[in-house]
């Protein structure tokens, strides 16, 4: 029973797990973040370096959250290349320190591998009473977009070369 909550790829909790939690997080009294998450390049690393070097990169990134938030929080997969974490009774301060204990981790992991291990990261943090969960989800869903689009911005100023 318990393999039904479990990705089998990453060891992380799957998406009936995210959304069994998720359930009583809609009345959970405390704070609560959610943390998003989504791979970089995963569609070019499968297509040029195989889908092996892309299973890689995910099982990577899943060990790092997984360090990073140790018992702080839950860590879920719940898409191809798509992860949350879910923090309750930290800060929104707590949070953030969570959030670039997973940066360097990735880092880390971006250093000692032959492939590029990068996440877009967003989230939100709340201490409202009444959780409107899709709201949060969705806002924490826009940051992260708003750091992958920053990424890719970033990555064209590096490959453009002033003459």
């Amino acid at each position: 029973a318990r393999m039904a909550y479990i990705d089998t790829m990453t060891g992380l909790g799957n998406r009936t797990a995210f959304l069994e939690e998720n359930k009583s997080n809609a009345i959970f009294p405390g704070m609560i973040s959610y943390i998003m998450m989504d791979a970089n390049n995963l569609k070019k690393i499968n297509d040029t370096l195989g889908h092996n070097k892309g299973d890689e990169l995910i099982i990577t990134i899943a060990k790092c959250m997984r360090k990073a938030v140790g018992h702080n929080g839950q860590c879920y997969r719940i898409g191809g290349d798509e992860f949350v974490i879910i923090l309750k009774n930290k800060t929104a301060a707590e949070t953030e320190e969570i959030i670039n204990k997973v940066r360097c981790e990735i880092e880390f992991a971006d250093k000692q591998s032959d492939i590029t291990i990068s996440v877009a990261i967003g989230y939100v943090w709340t201490d409202t009473e009444q959780k409107n969960l899709e709201d949060l989800m969705q806002h924490a869903d826009d940051e992260m977009y708003k750091d992958k689009k920053k990424t890719k911005e970033n990555k064209s100023k590096e490959n453009t070369h002033s003459i």
